[in-house]
């Protein structure tokens, strides 16, 4: 993914406006985000909510799984 496209789809800190935030201190150069993920859309329910429930069954104890829908 483009730098570009990073700025047009995150937020900055200032648009955030949550001064209290640490999501910009943990990456270099105070970006809010990584470079190098794959991301891979499911587009129907069911292809969806199968991948879910696959990771979902892969976590073990300590792990954190946080997933937007």
């Amino acid at each position: 993914m483009t730098q570009r496209l990073l700025t047009r789809w995150s937020l900055t800190w200032t648009e955030r406006g949550n001064p209290a935030t640490r999501l910009d201190a943990r990456h270099p150069g105070g970006a809010a985000w990584t470079e190098g993920n794959i991301v891979r859309p499911l587009i129907h329910g069911a292809t969806y909510l199968a991948e879910l429930h696959r990771r979902v069954s892969q976590t073990r104890d300590g792990d954190l799984l946080m997933f937007l829908d």
